[in-house]
């Protein structure tokens, strides 16, 4: 469960990159395909790491990193929205792929880390 959940971690972070870099360098929107494997990917991201949270909480291993890896990625999948809309405005494209971009790396940094003691 632990690679597939890596690979699609991998797959969440490409597709953002390659959505970045559409929106930022020709200002188009990506193909319908690869909103649809966005939705796919991200649906299996949660799904495994909600499998691999249960494991972890039944082998009672600390898991506050875990709730700090779901907030920042509510907050890039509600700030990637926002940038990648059809009416939003330069700025708000700019803005929501930073946020993103800020939330994906704090995903990965705990990813490495994970610290026993986060809160």
């Amino acid at each position: 469960m632990k690679h597939l959940h890596m690979l699609m971690a991998v797959l969440v972070i490409v597709l953002f990159l390659y959505q970045s870099y559409l929106v930022l360098s020709a200002n188009r929107r990506a193909p319908k395909m690869v909103k649809i494997a966005n939705h796919i990917v991200y649906a299996l991201v949660i799904l495994s790491g909600a499998l691999m949270l249960m494991q972890l909480m039944s082998a009672n291993a600390p898991i506050q990193w875990v709730f700090a890896k779901i907030i920042l990625l509510v907050a890039a999948i509600s700030a990637s929205i926002k940038a990648f809309h059809n009416h939003a405005t330069p700025i708000q494209r700019k803005t929501g792929i930073l946020i993103s971009a800020i939330a994906y790396i704090g995903i990965v940094i705990l990813a490495f880390t994970k610290p026993a003691n986060l809160f």
